[in-house]
C-alpha cells in the first residue's frame, strides 16, 4: 500500500471514529447510557453497527471513549487560559470549566453516567489524568509564591473539583436561572477568597 493510500485510510478511520463519538455524545446526553443503543449511534452516524464494533469493543467502550474525548476537550480549553498572572489564570480557568460543565450533555455524561457506567474507581483514575493534572501544577506554583494558603495540594484540588462538580450541577438543574447563577458566583468567590494567603479568615 502506498503512503498516500495509507494516509487516506487513516484519515477515513479517524473521521469515522470522530463521527461515532460525536453521535454518541449527543445521544448519551439526551437519553443516558441505558437509553442509548449501539443501533441508535450507528443510525445517527450513518454507519453500520459493524463499523462501531470495528472501532470499539462494545457500548461501554464507546461510552468511555466519548467521556474521555469530552475530558480531553475541556483540558485543552483550560490549558488555553494562560494569563500573565497565575491567580487570574486559576480563576479564569475555573469559571470557564464551571460554564462548560454546566452544559446539560457534559454534566450528564461526566458526572451522572460515567461513575455508574465505568465504576467510581476507574472513572476517578480518568478524572485524575485529565481534570486534576493542570490544576495541581497551578496550585503548587501559587502555594510556592505564597498566593494560596499552604494547604495540601491533593486535598485542595479535590475540594475545588468537588465545588466545580456540585456548582455546575446546580447551574445545569436551574435552566439558566439568574438568581442561581448569582448565588453560585458568590459562593465561588467566597471559596477562592478563603484560600488566598493574603486574606484574613
Amino acid at each position: 500500500m502506498s503512503d498516500l493510500a495509507k494516509s487516506r485510510r487513516d484519515e477515513h478511520t479517524e473521521a469515522t471514529r470522530a463521527a461515532l463519538i460525536a453521535a454518541a455524545r449527543e445521544l448519551l446526553g439526551r437519553h443516558g447510557y441505558s437509553g442509548t443503543s449501539i443501533e441508535m449511534v450507528a443510525t445517527a452516524a450513518r454507519v453500520t453497527t459493524g463499523a462501531i464494533y470495528h472501532h470499539f469493543q462494545g457500548k461501554k467502550d464507546l461510552f468511555q471513549a466519548t467521556a474521555e474525548s469530552i475530558q480531553a476537550e475541556l483540558q485543552d480549553m483550560s490549558v488555553s487560559v494562560m494569563l500573565p498572572d497565575r491567580w487570574a489564570t486559576l480563576r479564569a480557568g475555573f469559571d470557564l470549566m464551571l460554564e462548560r460543565f454546566s452544559d446539560s450533555t457534559v454534566h450528564r455524561i461526566l458526572f451522572v453516567e460515567a461513575p455508574q457506567v465505568l465504576g467510581p474507581g476507574p472513572w476517578r483514575a480518568i478524572e485524575l489524568r485529565y481534570a486534576y493534572g493542570n490544576l495541581r501544577s497551578l496550585l503548587r506554583a501559587l502555594i510556592a509564591d505564597k498566593v494560596v494558603r499552604n494547604i495540601p495540594v491533593n486535598l485542595l484540588s479535590r475540594l475545588l473539583v468537588g465545588l466545580l462538580r456540585e456548582a455546575s450541577a446546580e447551574l445545569a438543574d436551574s435552566d439558566g436561572d439568574p438568581k442561581v447563577r448569582s448565588q453560585v458566583a458568590d459562593l465561588v468567590d467566597q471559596v477562592f477568597s478563603a484560600i488566598r494567603a493574603d486574606r484574613n479568615l
